[in-house]
């Protein structure tokens, strides 16, 4: 189709007027969030976590494989702030670690997830048909399949590691993110924009990357934070179960499972890991519900 100087072709003019929209969106959520605190403030946490668990890379005040560093059953004190547990190791040096585990465990699960859900979902969703009915079929037969038997069997299979885990978890999680894909995809393939790219002779892949997946980010986004602590928490009982990453890396859950036995003469063995835990979890669901009522059109002003 030959073009006139000076005049945008259809395709640029979609491009053009969704960019400027997608810059509205974002900006207008970013405001949204910033009323609210309790999102701010789980914000704030997780980056703390998040710096804790980089630290720990480099640095520990304790080796944390190394035992008889304090007294067994060390209460908190000043050369050890969170105590020690039942073989003398310190308590703050693992918990870093630890930190370092559930931050891998729910960033890498959500990588996998995003990567084959959101594909699948936005397949589904646009090409429809035969396609959509196999693919929708598959996400009924793994969703009747109860998750839990799925990770133990794939981590007893596989055999204990955090890369295991990650994938066992992950393979028992895509279908949510597929399906919310596809029903976003469902949605937007009939709206004018896209319409408009597809008459313009934009092709399918295209239409995908540059139209339909930037109007869904805010659904993924929010529906990635939701799920972080869900794979958080399932890592965190395979630990306590003794199925979770290898020792001497510690886990929470299995820090929990460690001290568990004495927690009436040493409480604080159980209660600091079931802390952590229960506070990035809580940070992780406050934030989602931040940012669904942020990136939520419905909820302008």
């Amino acid at each position: 189709m030959a073009t006139v100087p000076g005049v945008a072709t259809p395709e640029e003019y979609v491009g053009d007027t969704l960019a400027r929209e997608q810059t509205s969106l974002w900006a207008d959520a970013w405001r949204r969030l910033k009323r609210n605190r309790l999102a701010l403030g789980s914000a704030v946490f997780l980056v703390l976590v998040l710096l804790v668990a980089i630290i720990s890379v480099f640095w520990t005040p304790y080796p944390i494989w190394r035992q008889g560093v304090a007294p067994t059953y060390q209460t908190p004190n000043a050369q050890f702030p969170l105590g020690a547990d039942q073989a003398g190791r310190d308590i703050l040096s693992r918990l870093m670690v630890g930190a370092q585990v559930s931050l891998e465990v729910g960033v890498g699960t959500q990588i996998i997830v995003a990567a084959v859900g959101v594909t699948i979902g936005l397949i589904a969703g646009y090409f429809r048909g035969w396609l959509d009915r196999i693919i929708s079929t598959l996400i009924n037969i793994f969703y009747g399949i109860p998750d839990l038997l799925v990770a133990l069997i794939l981590v007893l299979i596989l055999g204990r590691g955090l890369d295991k885990i990650i994938f066992a978890i992950a393979v028992t999680r895509w279908m949510d993110m597929a399906r919310l894909v596809r029903g976003q995809t469902f949605s937007l393939r009939e709206r004018e924009f896209v319409e408009a790219a597809r008459a313009s002779g934009t092709r399918p892949n295209k239409i995908l990357s540059r139209h339909i997946l930037p109007n869904a980010l805010g659904p993924i986004i929010v529906q990635a934070t939701f799920a972080v602590p869900q794979a958080i928490l399932f890592e965190a009982f395979l630990s306590f179960r003794g199925l979770g990453v290898q020792p001497p890396t510690p886990s929470w859950g299995a820090m929990a499972a460690d001290g568990f036995h004495a927690i009436r003469i040493a409480p604080h063995i159980v209660l600091v890991p079931a802390i952590a835990l229960s506070l990035t979890l809580m940070a992780f669901n406050f934030l989602g519900d931040g940012l669904r009522d942020a990136l939520d059109p419905r909820q302008k002003r």
